[in-house]
Protein backbone atom coordinates (compact mmCIF):
# COMPACT_ATOMS: atom_id res chain seq x y z
CA UNK A 1 0.00 0.00 0.00
CA UNK A 2 3.44 2.28 1.11
CA UNK A 3 3.85 2.24 -2.44
CA UNK A 4 0.42 3.16 -4.22
CA UNK A 5 0.38 5.67 -2.52
CA UNK A 6 3.42 7.57 -3.09
CA UNK A 7 3.74 10.73 -4.56
CA UNK A 8 4.63 10.37 -8.23
CA UNK A 9 7.70 12.65 -9.27
CA UNK A 10 7.50 15.63 -11.55
CA UNK A 11 10.14 17.77 -13.49
CA UNK A 12 9.60 20.96 -14.70
CA UNK A 13 11.11 21.32 -18.57
CA UNK A 14 12.27 24.74 -20.06
CA UNK A 15 12.58 25.61 -23.27
CA UNK A 16 12.10 27.85 -26.45
CA UNK A 17 8.84 26.33 -27.69
CA UNK A 18 8.83 28.29 -30.70
CA UNK A 19 12.48 27.07 -31.59
CA UNK A 20 13.38 23.96 -29.80
CA UNK A 21 9.31 22.35 -29.50
CA UNK A 22 10.48 19.06 -30.93
CA UNK A 23 13.18 18.69 -29.36
CA UNK A 24 11.06 19.67 -25.64
CA UNK A 25 8.99 17.18 -26.71
CA UNK A 26 11.43 14.42 -27.54
CA UNK A 27 12.53 14.58 -23.78
CA UNK A 28 9.00 15.25 -22.09
CA UNK A 29 7.92 11.59 -23.88
CA UNK A 30 11.20 10.02 -22.58
CA UNK A 31 10.97 11.23 -18.97
CA UNK A 32 7.37 10.11 -18.89
CA UNK A 33 8.06 7.11 -20.14
CA UNK A 34 9.73 6.52 -17.10
CA UNK A 35 7.08 7.51 -15.14
CA UNK A 36 7.56 10.52 -13.76
CA UNK A 37 5.89 13.44 -14.65
CA UNK A 38 6.32 16.70 -16.65
CA UNK A 39 5.63 20.55 -16.30
CA UNK A 40 6.53 22.58 -19.42
CA UNK A 41 7.59 26.30 -19.23
CA UNK A 42 7.71 27.92 -22.59
CA UNK A 43 10.04 30.82 -22.30
CA UNK A 44 10.21 31.64 -26.01
CA UNK A 45 9.43 35.43 -26.72
CA UNK A 46 7.06 35.07 -29.58
CA UNK A 47 4.37 32.57 -28.30
CA UNK A 48 4.35 30.43 -30.68
CA UNK A 49 4.30 27.10 -29.53
CA UNK A 50 3.73 23.32 -31.37
CA UNK A 51 2.74 22.17 -27.86
CA UNK A 52 0.55 23.09 -25.28
CA UNK A 53 2.83 24.37 -22.24
CA UNK A 54 1.68 24.22 -18.65
CA UNK A 55 3.77 27.73 -18.01
CA UNK A 56 3.04 30.03 -21.22
CA UNK A 57 4.85 32.08 -22.51
CA UNK A 58 2.69 34.93 -21.99
CA UNK A 59 2.84 33.47 -18.19
CA UNK A 60 6.33 34.14 -18.01
CA UNK A 61 6.32 37.19 -19.60
CA UNK A 62 3.07 38.45 -17.32
CA UNK A 63 5.11 37.37 -14.02
CA UNK A 64 7.63 39.59 -15.07
CA UNK A 65 5.29 42.35 -15.17
CA UNK A 66 5.48 42.61 -19.26
CA UNK A 67 3.45 41.34 -22.00
CA UNK A 68 4.89 39.65 -25.12
CA UNK A 69 4.02 42.48 -27.29
CA UNK A 70 6.07 44.76 -25.29
CA UNK A 71 9.10 42.28 -25.34
CA UNK A 72 8.84 41.79 -29.31
CA UNK A 73 8.66 45.77 -29.54
CA UNK A 74 12.31 46.07 -28.12
CA UNK A 75 13.75 44.25 -31.13
CA UNK A 76 16.90 43.38 -28.80
CA UNK A 77 16.35 39.96 -27.91
CA UNK A 78 18.95 39.80 -25.37
CA UNK A 79 16.54 42.42 -23.72
CA UNK A 80 13.51 40.50 -24.04
CA UNK A 81 14.78 36.85 -23.00
CA UNK A 82 16.31 38.66 -19.65
CA UNK A 83 12.98 39.89 -18.87
CA UNK A 84 11.75 36.38 -19.57
CA UNK A 85 14.46 35.36 -17.31
CA UNK A 86 12.85 37.43 -14.71
CA UNK A 87 9.60 36.05 -15.18
CA UNK A 88 10.85 32.60 -14.95
CA UNK A 89 12.38 32.99 -12.02
CA UNK A 90 9.71 34.34 -9.89
CA UNK A 91 7.36 31.06 -11.07
CA UNK A 92 10.13 28.60 -10.70
CA UNK A 93 10.49 29.48 -7.22
CA UNK A 94 6.76 29.87 -6.18
CA UNK A 95 6.33 26.20 -7.66
CA UNK A 96 8.97 24.76 -6.11
CA UNK A 97 7.95 26.41 -2.70
CA UNK A 98 4.50 24.80 -3.41
CA UNK A 99 6.33 21.42 -4.27
CA UNK A 100 4.55 21.42 -7.52
CA UNK A 101 7.93 20.12 -9.00
CA UNK A 102 11.63 17.73 -7.95
CA UNK A 103 13.95 18.88 -10.21
CA UNK A 104 14.40 20.63 -13.50
CA UNK A 105 15.79 20.00 -17.09
CA UNK A 106 16.47 22.88 -19.28
CA UNK A 107 17.41 23.00 -23.25
CA UNK A 108 19.58 25.62 -24.87
CA UNK A 109 21.96 27.99 -26.56
CA UNK A 110 23.48 31.06 -24.97
CA UNK A 111 20.39 32.45 -24.42
CA UNK A 112 18.44 29.47 -23.28
CA UNK A 113 21.61 28.44 -20.88
CA UNK A 114 21.52 32.08 -19.59
CA UNK A 115 17.88 31.86 -18.69
CA UNK A 116 18.43 28.45 -17.22
CA UNK A 117 21.65 28.85 -15.18
CA UNK A 118 19.50 32.23 -13.51
CA UNK A 119 17.03 30.36 -12.72
CA UNK A 120 18.96 26.92 -11.16
CA UNK A 121 20.58 29.21 -8.88
CA UNK A 122 17.33 29.93 -7.39
CA UNK A 123 16.61 26.30 -6.58
CA UNK A 124 18.86 24.89 -3.44
CA UNK A 125 21.85 22.61 -3.65
CA UNK A 126 20.86 19.20 -3.94
CA UNK A 127 18.00 19.78 -5.73
CA UNK A 128 18.20 17.51 -9.34
CA UNK A 129 18.98 20.51 -12.26
CA UNK A 130 20.08 19.00 -15.68
CA UNK A 131 20.92 21.77 -18.76
CA UNK A 132 21.36 19.91 -22.22
CA UNK A 133 22.73 23.00 -24.08
CA UNK A 134 25.12 23.77 -27.42
CA UNK A 135 27.70 25.83 -24.59
CA UNK A 136 27.91 23.53 -21.73
CA UNK A 137 31.41 23.53 -22.46
CA UNK A 138 32.70 26.92 -23.41
CA UNK A 139 33.76 30.05 -22.08
CA UNK A 140 30.53 31.25 -21.59
CA UNK A 141 29.52 29.17 -19.01
CA UNK A 142 31.59 30.21 -15.97
CA UNK A 143 31.69 29.11 -12.40
CA UNK A 144 30.34 32.52 -11.56
CA UNK A 145 27.40 31.55 -13.72
CA UNK A 146 26.70 28.44 -12.85
CA UNK A 147 27.08 29.23 -8.86
CA UNK A 148 25.11 25.55 -8.42
CA UNK A 149 25.01 21.96 -8.37
CA UNK A 150 24.17 21.34 -11.84
CA UNK A 151 24.47 18.01 -14.46
CA UNK A 152 25.88 19.25 -18.15
CA UNK A 153 25.08 18.05 -21.37
CA UNK A 154 27.14 19.21 -23.93
CA UNK A 155 25.26 18.35 -27.40
CA UNK A 156 27.00 17.38 -30.04
CA UNK A 157 24.76 19.09 -32.80
CA UNK A 158 22.70 22.52 -32.39
CA UNK A 159 19.26 21.96 -30.89
CA UNK A 160 17.86 22.64 -34.94
CA UNK A 161 15.61 19.63 -34.91
CA UNK A 162 16.03 16.19 -33.71
CA UNK A 163 19.02 14.18 -35.75
CA UNK A 164 20.55 10.74 -34.78
CA UNK A 165 23.36 12.29 -33.06
CA UNK A 166 21.23 14.62 -30.72
CA UNK A 167 18.75 12.23 -30.04
CA UNK A 168 21.70 10.30 -28.09
CA UNK A 169 22.36 13.26 -25.78
CA UNK A 170 18.94 14.23 -24.88
CA UNK A 171 18.55 10.76 -24.37
CA UNK A 172 21.47 11.43 -21.66
CA UNK A 173 19.81 14.29 -20.16
CA UNK A 174 16.28 13.46 -19.97
CA UNK A 175 17.25 9.92 -18.28
CA UNK A 176 19.49 11.51 -15.93
CA UNK A 177 16.81 14.04 -15.06
CA UNK A 178 14.27 11.37 -14.33
CA UNK A 179 16.50 8.39 -12.48
CA UNK A 180 17.84 11.39 -10.64
CA UNK A 181 14.70 12.48 -9.35
CA UNK A 182 12.80 8.86 -8.83
CA UNK A 183 16.24 8.18 -6.47
CA UNK A 184 18.13 11.36 -5.34
CA UNK A 185 15.82 13.48 -3.37
CA UNK A 186 14.26 10.99 -1.15
CA UNK A 187 14.17 13.08 2.70
CA UNK A 188 17.08 10.90 4.85
CA UNK A 189 17.20 11.05 8.28
CA UNK A 190 19.82 13.35 9.27
CA UNK A 191 20.68 13.70 12.86
CA UNK A 192 24.63 14.22 13.37
CA UNK A 193 25.59 17.65 13.29
CA UNK A 194 26.88 18.90 9.47
CA UNK A 195 30.21 20.19 9.91
CA UNK A 196 32.17 21.51 6.33
CA UNK A 197 35.52 21.49 6.33
CA UNK A 198 38.01 23.18 3.50
CA UNK A 199 41.24 21.98 1.92
CA UNK A 200 43.36 20.81 -1.30
CA UNK A 201 44.25 17.54 -3.09
CA UNK A 202 46.62 15.03 -0.36
CA UNK A 203 49.56 16.22 -2.09
CA UNK A 204 49.58 19.53 -0.99
CA UNK A 205 47.35 19.18 2.68
CA UNK A 206 47.03 16.55 4.76
CA UNK A 207 45.19 17.31 7.27
CA UNK A 208 41.67 16.64 6.51
CA UNK A 209 41.64 12.72 6.92
CA UNK A 210 42.79 12.81 10.86
CA UNK A 211 40.78 15.64 11.59
CA UNK A 212 37.49 14.28 9.54
CA UNK A 213 38.24 11.03 11.71
CA UNK A 214 37.96 12.46 14.99
CA UNK A 215 35.11 14.68 14.56
CA UNK A 216 33.42 11.65 13.33
CA UNK A 217 33.98 9.41 16.32
CA UNK A 218 32.35 12.33 18.09
CA UNK A 219 29.07 12.03 16.22
CA UNK A 220 29.55 15.07 13.72
CA UNK A 221 29.18 14.58 10.25
CA UNK A 222 31.70 16.05 8.07
CA UNK A 223 31.92 17.02 4.41
CA UNK A 224 35.58 17.79 2.44
CA UNK A 225 35.04 21.20 -0.07
CA UNK A 226 37.79 21.38 -2.49
CA UNK A 227 39.06 24.69 -2.75
CA UNK A 228 40.28 25.52 -6.35
CA UNK A 229 36.89 24.38 -7.56
CA UNK A 230 33.40 25.85 -7.12
CA UNK A 231 32.54 24.10 -4.13
CA UNK A 232 34.11 26.34 -2.33
CA UNK A 233 30.92 28.46 -3.23
CA UNK A 234 28.19 25.81 -3.24
CA UNK A 235 29.96 25.49 1.00
CA UNK A 236 28.51 29.26 1.40
CA UNK A 237 25.44 28.41 -0.13
CA UNK A 238 24.78 25.66 1.67
CA UNK A 239 25.63 27.64 5.33
CA UNK A 240 23.50 30.42 3.90
CA UNK A 241 20.60 28.07 3.79
CA UNK A 242 21.37 26.83 7.03
CA UNK A 243 22.71 23.11 6.02
CA UNK A 244 25.60 23.71 8.10
CA UNK A 245 26.52 23.86 11.82
CA UNK A 246 30.36 24.78 11.96
CA UNK A 247 33.09 24.93 9.18
CA UNK A 248 36.86 24.24 9.71
CA UNK A 249 37.40 26.79 6.84
CA UNK A 250 41.74 25.50 7.04
CA UNK A 251 41.85 26.26 3.08
CA UNK A 252 40.26 29.59 2.44
CA UNK A 253 42.85 29.79 -0.64
CA UNK A 254 40.11 31.29 -2.53
CA UNK A 255 40.62 34.29 -1.14
CA UNK A 256 44.41 35.10 -2.54
CA UNK A 257 43.33 33.48 -5.85
CA UNK A 258 40.30 35.94 -6.31
CA UNK A 259 42.81 39.02 -5.35
CA UNK A 260 45.56 38.33 -7.39
CA UNK A 261 43.69 37.24 -10.47
CA UNK A 262 44.07 33.84 -10.71
CA UNK A 263 41.39 31.15 -11.52
CA UNK A 264 38.91 31.42 -8.75
CA UNK A 265 35.73 29.54 -8.92
CA UNK A 266 34.18 30.81 -5.39
CA UNK A 267 34.80 34.64 -4.71
CA UNK A 268 33.60 36.36 -1.74
CA UNK A 269 34.69 32.90 0.34
CA UNK A 270 34.21 33.58 3.83
CA UNK A 271 31.25 35.80 4.02
CA UNK A 272 28.41 33.39 5.05
CA UNK A 273 29.71 31.88 8.17
CA UNK A 274 30.75 35.34 9.83
CA UNK A 275 27.17 36.47 8.63
CA UNK A 276 25.17 32.86 10.09
CA UNK A 277 27.11 33.05 13.25
CA UNK A 278 27.84 29.37 13.14
CA UNK A 279 31.62 28.45 15.13
CA UNK A 280 34.22 28.51 12.74
CA UNK A 281 37.68 27.25 12.99
CA UNK A 282 40.14 28.79 9.83
CA UNK A 283 43.64 28.31 9.00
CA UNK A 284 45.86 29.32 6.49
CA UNK A 285 46.04 26.38 3.86
CA UNK A 286 47.74 27.12 0.50
CA UNK A 287 47.83 30.68 1.14
CA UNK A 288 51.30 31.14 -0.33
CA UNK A 289 50.55 30.12 -3.81
CA UNK A 290 47.68 30.51 -6.45
CA UNK A 291 46.25 28.15 -8.98
CA UNK A 292 46.01 28.84 -13.00
CA UNK A 293 45.16 26.73 -15.13
CA UNK A 294 47.67 25.44 -18.45
CA UNK A 295 50.89 27.35 -18.31
CA UNK A 296 50.79 28.09 -21.90
CA UNK A 297 48.47 30.19 -21.41
CA UNK A 298 50.03 32.32 -18.81
CA UNK A 299 48.95 36.19 -19.00
CA UNK A 300 52.04 39.05 -18.66
CA UNK A 301 51.29 40.42 -15.89
CA UNK A 302 52.46 36.79 -14.33
CA UNK A 303 55.88 36.81 -16.41
CA UNK A 304 58.82 36.15 -13.70
CA UNK A 305 56.80 34.42 -11.16
CA UNK A 306 57.83 31.14 -9.66
CA UNK A 307 55.22 28.88 -11.26
CA UNK A 308 54.94 24.84 -10.85
CA UNK A 309 52.93 22.56 -13.47
CA UNK A 310 50.53 20.15 -11.75
CA UNK A 311 48.77 18.81 -14.61
CA UNK A 312 47.63 19.62 -18.35
CA UNK A 313 44.93 21.74 -16.42
CA UNK A 314 46.12 23.14 -13.79
CA UNK A 315 49.42 24.98 -12.54
CA UNK A 316 50.29 26.81 -9.38
CA UNK A 317 51.83 30.94 -8.96
CA UNK A 318 53.50 31.84 -6.25
CA UNK A 319 52.33 34.74 -4.49
CA UNK A 320 54.30 38.15 -3.10
CA UNK A 321 54.77 39.55 -0.05
CA UNK A 322 52.09 42.13 -0.81
CA UNK A 323 49.67 40.20 -1.47
CA UNK A 324 50.39 37.84 1.18
CA UNK A 325 49.81 41.20 3.31
CA UNK A 326 46.67 41.89 1.63
CA UNK A 327 44.94 38.79 1.82
CA UNK A 328 45.62 38.73 5.66
CA UNK A 329 43.92 41.80 5.39
CA UNK A 330 41.03 40.78 3.77
CA UNK A 331 40.84 37.58 6.02
CA UNK A 332 40.46 39.31 9.20
CA UNK A 333 38.36 42.33 7.58
CA UNK A 334 35.37 39.27 6.92
CA UNK A 335 36.27 37.38 10.10
CA UNK A 336 36.37 40.71 12.39
CA UNK A 337 32.47 40.49 11.06
CA UNK A 338 31.98 36.98 12.77
CA UNK A 339 28.55 36.55 14.78
CA UNK A 340 29.60 33.47 16.29
CA UNK A 341 32.81 31.48 17.84
CA UNK A 342 36.04 32.12 15.24
CA UNK A 343 39.44 30.66 16.25
CA UNK A 344 42.51 31.04 13.63
CA UNK A 345 45.11 28.39 14.02
CA UNK A 346 48.35 28.82 12.05
CA UNK A 347 50.78 26.87 12.12
CA UNK A 348 54.47 28.89 11.74
CA UNK A 349 56.05 26.63 9.62
CA UNK A 350 54.48 25.42 6.16
CA UNK A 351 50.58 26.42 4.88
CA UNK A 352 51.35 23.75 2.40
CA UNK A 353 53.13 20.60 1.39
CA UNK A 354 55.78 22.72 -1.52
CA UNK A 355 56.20 25.51 1.37
CA UNK A 356 58.85 23.60 3.21
CA UNK A 357 62.47 24.08 4.02
CA UNK A 358 64.08 23.45 0.26
CA UNK A 359 60.73 22.66 -1.32
CA UNK A 360 59.50 24.73 -4.11
CA UNK A 361 57.17 27.56 -3.00
CA UNK A 362 59.20 27.87 0.91
CA UNK A 363 58.86 31.33 1.52
CA UNK A 364 59.51 32.18 5.12
CA UNK A 365 59.38 35.75 4.46
CA UNK A 366 55.68 35.53 2.64
CA UNK A 367 54.56 33.67 6.11
CA UNK A 368 55.98 36.18 8.24
CA UNK A 369 54.46 39.16 6.79
CA UNK A 370 50.75 36.98 6.10
CA UNK A 371 50.60 36.23 10.30
CA UNK A 372 52.39 39.56 11.54
CA UNK A 373 49.42 41.13 9.13
CA UNK A 374 46.87 38.76 10.62
CA UNK A 375 47.51 39.19 13.73
CA UNK A 376 47.88 42.97 13.94
CA UNK A 377 44.49 43.21 11.71
CA UNK A 378 42.28 40.51 13.72
CA UNK A 379 39.66 42.14 16.50
CA UNK A 380 41.50 41.27 19.76
CA UNK A 381 38.07 38.75 20.87
CA UNK A 382 39.07 36.27 17.96
CA UNK A 383 41.36 33.57 19.45
CA UNK A 384 44.82 33.16 17.88
CA UNK A 385 46.38 30.06 18.02
CA UNK A 386 50.10 30.00 16.84
CA UNK A 387 51.77 26.85 16.06
CA UNK A 388 55.19 25.93 15.81
CA UNK A 389 54.71 23.07 13.17
CA UNK A 390 54.48 22.60 9.28
CA UNK A 391 50.21 22.42 8.40
CA UNK A 392 51.35 18.89 7.48
CA UNK A 393 52.62 17.67 10.41
CA UNK A 394 50.52 15.23 13.10
CA UNK A 395 50.41 17.91 15.73
CA UNK A 396 48.61 20.26 13.78
CA UNK A 397 45.88 18.16 12.89
CA UNK A 398 45.60 17.04 16.50
CA UNK A 399 45.41 20.57 17.62
CA UNK A 400 42.80 21.76 15.02
CA UNK A 401 40.61 18.58 15.89
CA UNK A 402 40.75 19.36 19.55
CA UNK A 403 39.72 23.23 19.02
CA UNK A 404 37.07 21.71 16.78
CA UNK A 405 35.01 19.83 19.14
CA UNK A 406 35.72 22.37 22.16
CA UNK A 407 33.94 25.18 19.75
CA UNK A 408 31.45 22.86 18.22
CA UNK A 409 30.32 21.96 21.41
Amino acid sequence: MGNSMKRQKTILLIATLDTKGQEALFVKNLIEEKGVRTLLMDVGVTGKSPLRPDFSSLEVAGAASRTLQELLSFGDEARAMGEMAKGAERIVAEHFEKGDFDGVIALGGTMGTALALRVFRKLPIGVTKVLASTVALSYFVTPQAVHSDILMVQVATDLWGLNRVVKKDLIKAALAAACAVESGNEAQEESAPFIAMTTLGGSYLTYASPVKEALEREGYEVAIFHSVSMQGAIMERLIMEGRVDGVLDLCPQELLTEHCGGYCCSPGRLKAAAQMGIPQLVGPGGIGAFPWGSLEDLPERFGGRLTKWHNEIASAIKATEGEMAEVARIMAKRLNRSKGPVVVVIPEDGFFEYDRPGAFFHDPEGRRVFINTLREELNSDIEFVSMDCHINDPQYAERVAEIALRILR
